[in-house]
């Protein structure tokens, strides 16, 4: 064979991996936590590759303490809010008993057994209630993304492992 031939051969060989390889990424479907503004584009898309729970925390505005909602990726992308942390100094916050199960433990209050579930949760952001999103370990702190007085949406989509580079590339660029 040669020297030519053989160059044809490896270069067939890797452009049929790499159809392959962009063929797979496109079948394969990732569950993505996505925060858009109201009225724009995707911003923050955070594929769940690690677990389906995050957690919302804010300042509450009434309570001035701060509040962590727990949610989780449920089928059909929607968001289950599962329970609620938060310290109170009297004024409360809204609770039914048949919302769930109340506790007090170590000077915050646990509301659990909540599961409601939303197709989406609009937020208004502004910097005071220091707003931010933990999912597996980090943080996303809403004002490294978006403008004081945004109002948000968050969402569970699906994308493929393709579309997921993409915009990966696409917040490089």
């Amino acid at each position: 064979m040669t020297l030519k031939r053989k160059w044809l051969v490896i270069a067939a060989t890797g452009m049929s991996i790499l159809i392959f390889i962009l063929l797979t990424a496109s079948i394969i479907q990732i569950t993505a936590l996505v925060i858009s503004e109201q009225r724009g584009d995707e911003v923050l898309i955070i594929p769940m590759l690690n677990g389906r729970e995050f957690d919302y925390q804010y300042i509450h505005s009434v309570q001035k303490t701060p509040v962590q909602e727990h949610f989780a990726a449920a089928p059909n992308n929607q968001l289950l809010l599962t329970s609620t942390t938060y310290q109170s100094f009297g004024v409360g916050l809204p609770f039914l008993p048949e919302e769930g199960d109340l506790e007090h433990i170590d000077g915050k209050y646990v509301l659990t057994g909540i599961n409601r579930e939303f197709d989406r949760v609009n937020i208004g952001f502004i910097t005071l209630a220091h707003q931010e999103l933990f999912y597996n370990g980090k943080s996303y702190n809403f004002r490294d993304y978006f403008k004081s007085g945004a109002l948000l949406v968050v969402e569970v989509k699906r994308y493929s492992a393709l579309g997921i580079m993409g915009e990966f590339i696409r917040g490089f660029l």
